[in-house]
Formats: C-alpha cells, sequence, structure tokens
C-alpha cells in the first residue's frame, strides 16, 4: 500500500500535468512557423502616390555674371539682402574701358572732321565739273581735260562716300565702348534676394560659363514664387502630371508640412549612374502658408505627390499579389510577340489554396485596387513570400490563428500601452 508521503507526490505530478495541458489549450505559446499568413480582401479608399527627394528653390532664379573683365571695385549688397530691379549691385574697375571710350570717341570727332572736308571737296569737284563740260560743249576746252575734269569729280564723290562710312564706323565703336563702360555697373534684372553671394572686392570678375571661378558673382532669386525640385525615377514619373496636389517636408523645419502642386514635369532624363534616369519635377508650393518664408534656396525637401485615387473599392494587401508569366498561347491569340505577366493571389478555404488571376488597378503603400477576380471577404495568402512562389494551385494551406489586420492593430494597441 502506497505511503501518504507518494500519495502527495502522485497527485502533485498529476496536477502540474494537467496544468501544463490546460496551458498549452487556452492561450500558451503556439507554433505557427509553417503556417501561412492571410488576410482579407476589404472595400475601401486607396491613394497612390510617389515620393522624391530634391531641394528648394525659387521659380525664377538669375546667376549674376559679368560680360567685361575687371577688377570689383565695389559690392552694394549683402547675402539675404532684398533688391528692386534696377538696384546696383556691383561696380567694376572702370579706367581701361573709360579710356577706350574716350579714344572711340575722339576717333568719332576726327572721322566727322575729315568727313566734312572731303564733303566740301566733292562740292568743289562738282562745280569744276559743270564748268569744264560747259566750256567743253562750246569747244573751249580739250577733250583730255574734260575727262580729267570728270575723273575728279567721280573721286570725289567716292571719297566722300567713304568717308560716311568711316563715320558710322567710328560711331559704332564709341556706342560699344559706352555700352561696354555702363557693363563696369551690375544692376539687378529682377526684383527679389540675394541668395548667393560670391562677388569680394578686390577680386576679378571674368566673363564666362557660369562653372568658372568668378563668373558668377551672386544669385538673385524671385522668393514670391518657391518651388521643390525633386527627382523622380523613371518608373514613376508616367504616373506625373501638373496639377497633381502634392505636400512637400523640408528637413530644416521638422512637422511642417507645405501643400503644393505640380507645376512641370521635364520630358528629358538625368542620368544616375549606370542605368536609373530621373526626371525633374517642379513642385510650387501654396505661398499662403506663413512658414514660407522660412524658406532658402538649396535646403533638402522630399516632396509627396497624390498621382491617384478611388474610393470604396475592393483593396488586397501588396504582399498577396505574385507576378506569373504568361500564357503564350494567349498572347498570340492577342498579337504579342511574348507573353504578358499576370498578376495572381491565392485564395484559401478548407486548408487549399487556389491560384487566381486577378486585375489589379492603381496602389498605395499596403493596398492594390482590385478591378476583376476576387470579391469581398475572401481570404487571401500574405506569406511568407517564399513559400508563396513555391505555391501550386489547390496546394495545402494551413492559416495562422489570426490575420495580419489583427497582428497590426494588436502591435498598435501594445505600442500605445506602453509609457
Amino acid at each position: 500500500m502506497a505511503s501518504r508521503k507518494t500519495k502527495i507526490l502522485w497527485g502533485l505530478s498529476g496536477g502540474l500535468v494537467l496544468l501544463l495541458g490546460l496551458g498549452l489549450a487556452f492561450g500558451g505559446p503556439r507554433d505557427e512557423s509553417d503556417r501561412f499568413a492571410w488576410d482579407k480582401v476589404t472595400r475601401g479608399d486607396i491613394r497612390e502616390t510617389i515620393s522624391a527627394s530634391g531641394e528648394i528653390r525659387a521659380k525664377t532664379q538669375i546667376n549674376i555674371g559679368t560680360t567685361v573683365a575687371g577688377e570689383i571695385l565695389r559690392r552694394h549688397v549683402e547675402d539675404g539682402q532684398d533688391v528692386k530691379a534696377g538696384q546696383l549691385l556691383v561696380t567694376l574697375d572702370s579706367v581701361r574701358l573709360r579710356q577706350g571710350l574716350e579714344q572711340a570717341e575722339a576717333g568719332l570727332q576726327a572721322a566727322r572732321k575729315d568727313e566734312e572736308r572731303l564733303l566740301a571737296a566733292r562740292d568743289k569737284a562738282r562745280q569744276t565739273f559743270a564748268r569744264t563740260e560747259s566750256l567743253f560743249k562750246q569747244g573751249l576746252v580739250s577733250d583730255e581735260e574734260y575727262r580729267q575734269s570728270k575723273l575728279n569729280r567721280d573721286s570725289a564723290e567716292l571719297t566722300a562716300q567713304a568717308s560716311k562710312s568711316t563715320v558710322e564706323q567710328a560711331r559704332a565703336n564709341a556706342a560699344s565702348a559706352r555700352d561696354t563702360l555702363q557693363k563696369t555697373e551690375l544692376r539687378a534684372p529682377i526684383s527679389g534676394r540675394v541668395t548667393s553671394l560670391k562677388a569680394e572686392r578686390g577680386e576679378m570678375a571674368i566673363p564666362g560659363m557660369t562653372n568658372l571661378p568668378g563668373a558668377t558673382l551672386m544669385v538673385v532669386s524671385d522668393m514670391s514664387e518657391v518651388l521643390a525640385e525633386v527627382k523622380v525615377n523613371e518608373s514613376e514619373v508616367v504616373r506625373t502630371r501638373p496639377g497633381q496636389p502634392a505636400q512637400v517636408a523640408v528637413e530644416s523645419l521638422p512637422g511642417r508640412v507645405f501643400q503644393a502642386k505640380v507645376l512641370e514635369v521635364a520630358s528629358a532624363a538625368e542620368k544616375v549612374g549606370q542605368d536609373a534616369n530621373t526626371y525633374k519635377v517642379k513642385v510650387a508650393l501654396d505661398m499662403k502658408n506663413p512658414d514660407v518664408g522660412q524658406l532658402r534656396p538649396g535646403m533638402n525637401a522630399r516632396a509627396v505627390i497624390l498621382t491617384a485615387e478611388a474610393k470604396g473599392i475592393l483593396k488586397v494587401p501588396l504582399q498577396a499579389v505574385l507576378e506569373r508569366e504568361g500564357n503564350p498561347e494567349d498572347a498570340q491569340k492577342r498579337g504579342l510577340l511574348a507573353p504578358e505577366n499576370r498578376s495572381v493571389v491565392f485564395v484559401a478555404k478548407n486548408d487549399r489554396a487556389a491560384e487566381r488571376t486577378v486585375k489589379v488597378g492603381i496602389a498605395s503603400t499596403q493596398y492594390f485596387e482590385v478591378k476583376e477576380g476576387l470579391a469581398e471577404g475572401e481570404i487571401v495568402l500574405t506569406g511568407p513570400i517564399r513559400k508563396l512562389k513555391e505555391m501550386k494551385d489547390r496546394g495545402p494551406a494551413k492559416l495562422k490563428a489570426k490575420s495580419d489586420t489583427e497582428l497590426e492593430k494588436e502591435a498598435r494597441d501594445r505600442k500605445g500601452k506602453k509609457p
């Protein structure tokens, strides 16, 4: 007969086994590593957006340079200063150019005096020929004298015409020298703000391309219209067009969002790396935002552009949609040289998953719009992706206890309860 102590030990052991069994049955950890993640086809709204990075810039931005070389004598503005159109910005050394103008004006004056002398000689030659011609008709002068008088007149005419051309050339030289001298004073072509300043007294300003040192003295930007100029990938730019709403965030102003609209989409690509192409997209910010005055050209910006929107439509998680190679026979019937890929999902029912071809529309960061192939409430497999790619039609598919949506909600609730 068993002792009392032995009975107690057996009782404790049995109770422990019972507790373990109840723990596994009600809420204990369950190994679901061999099961499929899943979610339901639901109805709702989808917003398709694209994101791109770039920088803030003014819609109108002008590089101020010079067409004449010279030492910078004085800078009349400071960085960040507002200027008016026509306002003096920089004065260059003009001594040499002023001397050139004086020489040109002296040459013009000399040409005019020479013209006066030659015109007088022409008039005299005309009068002499008129008298000689009259005498020749009366037979009082020889043929030789008549021909010589006519030759002198014609020569004077040509010389007088040449003097007029010389005067015009001298006048043009003087005008060119005067224009060059005026360009030693650089003035603002537009009203705006000095957003970049490189001109320093004593440095040389040189004419030439803007990438040469000394060629760009400053930048004047019209900040009444501010843009975010972003670079959009070639796979997304086809969905971008002027007028689309957008929102712009700037790194230097965290937490602030600027409403905007797409203003312009470039038609030519910029090469990035070996294969990728990007296109410049200009997004115009709403200037009614009071914070827009804090923006500066060159600030890093990120734009989110709303390319499409659909409301009250069927939607399926992105990860549920797979790409399968199309049927060559179907492609031939449609006149295609190669089969098109088709979108498929696996619909789960009774521990089996059936492959189904679907037609999808726009996509958000989480969902595809379903146009054909699924009904609201159907269960679709969402992962693991490796197992989905290897999945066969009508293959076994045991599901996890909770859907992706339920698991995400629980995760958000736990995160919200943390102190």
